[in-house]
């Protein structure tokens, strides 16, 4: 007895509030019989890192089939350990012990409703016992257990450090960074096996304008997969901005990754088991591409399958096309393969060329379905009294102009139809016939003169050629015309005019020389041709246009019938044929002190003659050599010897050049101040 209250006092009580390394239990009235219907409890509590070893000095409890009548039972959680029953004595020594690696379990002590044999009951202590954890089945550490008494702690090899949750190993490898154009990158102890538990990032960043290609050898790619072929253990997975690849996993490694990026994150996660050799990886640069052609329609310099970044190429369009730049042409332009892969070309293109409509012609049109280059714009005049003066057809140059077949670029013009007529009979003037409309569109009637009135002939849609005596005291004269009636005829405005240098001017009641009479006037404003009005034609300058011996030409105009006519004019054009005649003829014909020149011949006679009125007007001859019956003004009416007998014409043909050249200087005095054409039909 005196060794057990020993025991107790070293032991100490169980029911300490904090975990105790040691105490002693007794069941209820020790050592005396245990009460009936007894229920009594201990908890037991051992600091951490230990386990509970329970010792028995005395047991005495009524013995049962599994302890169904009384008991004592060990409680850990809320599941029963084991039930103690029945009875050993004490021989000084404790005679029952168990070991529970808990730290903390309960003890419940029960008895029925009957102790008839006075069961004692149980005396016991427990003592705090250090578990070595590192024995476990379960390993407590993924590399090295460090036992202690009441605990443990996990250790790593070199290179490996201890993880947040103190029991794993795992290395540092995030934060690796890679910035040469070539390099390696292989995953932790390569080619030893690779650490569990690791999580590795590394970078790889390059220019920009480059991007990063990824190889694998197949010897160099060994990743724990799982059953299914899935990378649910370890992984290796890239990625970019934009794009991921993989994961990746098992012994065959990717093909050749190009990312597209500049900047590629390397991933390699672990779990905690496997023992394969891991990855590496070649990486390189390759330079960005950009398209083969910076713009459509363009011609590069040099000429290459493939262009990379920095690359420089000149640019050039295609026939057909062009460079503008604030609409300012250029020959071609520099371009720069980019970063991101695109062309450096300032918003430049090669447009289509583009030659705009093309002009407008006066009295025509102009037909055309494109402006583009080689399109085609057909020219016509607007009626059959124009005629098509140059190419018909002008092309859509390169440089932007349309140019006709001699690559020039004025465009072509409308010319009056000259001589054209409806006259279908011949009659005479003087007694007469009268002309209708149609016969003679180009005949002007000057309503005042030095005489009282003189005619003329258009001979352009701006030129009336005239005798000199007619108009050269009126430098501004008007005119009428579009009309064989007078009073329905439309007026025209003199512009100026200009005689034949050689005219001598004087009065012309006094004259006794009519050479060189002959003088044009401009007029104010262009007429529009039509059956109304059109142009008489000039002379050629062959044999065939000279005003020949009985030769017949034909007559017109608003003067008097005859001599006895007290009128100066009549309301109708009049017109008549008559021949060329010998000028021995006429000059003998009749007593006249008047000159004869070679500028001068004679035609009429027999009562078919020009008179009083008729002076500036033409004297007109059938062109032969037409298809269609075309007249020409062979001699313009100049001084005669009396109504009805012969008359003097001024020779045209004599004068071709000096009408030509002073026409020409004229109109290019006056180059690009067209007016607006008058018309009078």
């Amino acid at each position: 007895m005196g060794f057990r209250w020993i025991l107790l006092s070293f032991l100490g009580c169980a029911c300490a509030a904090s975990p105790s390394m040691f105490g002693d239990i007794t069941s209820p009235n020790y050592p005396q019989g245990y009460p009936n219907n007894a229920r009594e409890s201990w908890k037991i509590q051992v600091p951490e890192g230990y386990g509970i070893r329970l010792y028995f000095i005395h047991l005495d409890i009524e013995p049962s089939d599994d302890c169904e009548y009384d008991s004592l039972k060990v409680i850990i959680g809320n599941e029963e350990q084991e039930s103690v029953c029945g009875q050993s004595f004490s021989t000084g020594q404790p005679i029952k012990e168990r070991y529970y690696p808990t730290t903390e379990l309960s003890l419940l002590f029960t008895s029925d409703f009957s102790n008839q044999e006075r069961y004692t009951g149980f005396s016991a202590y427990y003592m705090a016992v250090d578990v070595d954890e590192c024995e476990e089945q379960q390993k407590p550490c993924s590399h090295f257990c460090n036992n202690y008494i009441g605990g443990y702690f996990c250790s790593c090899p070199p290179e490996y450090d201890l993880q947040q949750d103190q029991r794993s190993c795992g290395v540092n490898c995030s934060g690796g960074l890679y910035t040469e154009l070539r390099g390696q990158i292989s995953s932790p102890g390569y080619p030893s096996a690779y650490p569990e538990n690791s999580l590795c990032d590394y970078k790889v960043i390059l220019e920009v304008g480059y991007q990063i290609i990824l190889t694998f050898q197949p010897e160099d790619f060994d990743i724990e997969e799982s059953d299914d072929g899935r990378c649910a253990y370890d992984r290796l997975t890239v990625k970019t901005k934009d794009k991921q690849f993989g994961p990746y996993c098992g012994k065959k490694p990717p093909s050749r990754i190009e990312t597209g990026s500049n900047e590629v994150d390397i991933e390699f996660e672990t779990d905690s088991s496997g023992n394969n050799k891991g990855w590496k990886i070649r990486y390189l640069e390759a330079a960005k591409s950009c398209p083969t052609n910076v713009v459509e329609n363009a011609i590069l310099h040099p000429k290459q399958e493939k262009y990379v970044f920095k690359d420089m190429v000149t640019v050039q369009c295609e026939e057909g096309y062009e460079i503008l730049e604030e609409q300012t042409k250029l020959p071609s332009f520099q371009a720069k393969c980019q970063a991101d892969g695109s062309w450096s070309n300032n918003g430049l293109k090669c447009l289509p060329v583009d030659c705009g409509d093309p002009q407008k012609i006066q009295f025509g049109a102009v037909n055309f379905e494109s402006t583009i280059y080689k399109a085609e714009a057909r020219y016509s005049c607007k009626t059959d009294y124009y005629t098509l003066s140059g190419d018909e057809t002008y092309r859509c140059s390169l440089n932007g102009s349309w140019l006709n077949s001699k690559g020039h670029i004025e465009p072509p013009k409308c010319e009056p139809v000259c001589g054209k007529t409806t006259l279908l009979s011949t009659s005479r003037i003087m007694g007469g016939a009268d002309a209708l409309d149609g016969y003679f569109p180009w005949m002007v009637f000057f309503p005042v003169d030095t005489l009282g009135l003189g005619g003329g002939s258009l001979i352009s849609d701006q030129w009336v050629l005239t005798a000199a005596h007619v108009v050269q005291d009126n430098p501004e004269p008007r005119m009428r015309v579009g009309n064989v009636k007078l009073q329905h005829a439309k007026d025209l405005e003199g512009k100026r005019v200009i005689l034949h240098p050689d005219w001598v001017v004087m009065d012309n009641d006094q004259r006794k020389n009519f050479d060189n009479d002959i003088a044009l006037v401009q007029l104010k404003y262009k007429v529009e041709m039509g059956p109304c009005i059109c142009p008489v034609c000039l002379p050629g300058e062959g044999e065939g246009f000279s005003p020949v011996v009985d030769k017949r030409g034909y007559i017109a105009g608003w003067g008097k019938k005859s001599d006895t006519q007290k009128k100066l004019r009549v309301p109708l054009l009049q017109y008549a044929p008559i021949f060329v005649r010998e000028t021995a003829e006429c000059k003998a014909s009749e007593k006249t002190d008047q000159a004869f020149t070679e500028n001068m011949f004679c035609a009429g006679g027999f009562g078919k003659d020009s008179c009083g009125g008729d002076s500036g007007g033409p004297l007109m001859f059938e062109n032969q050599s037409d298809d269609t019956k075309t007249f020409y003004t062979g001699g313009i009416v100049s001084w005669g010897l009396g109504c009805g007998k012969f008359g003097m014409y001024t020779k045209v043909q004599n004068y071709l050049d000096w009408i030509k050249e002073t026409i020409q200087k004229v109109e290019l005095e006056e180059a690009g101040q067209e007016s607006k054409p008058q018309n009078f039909c």
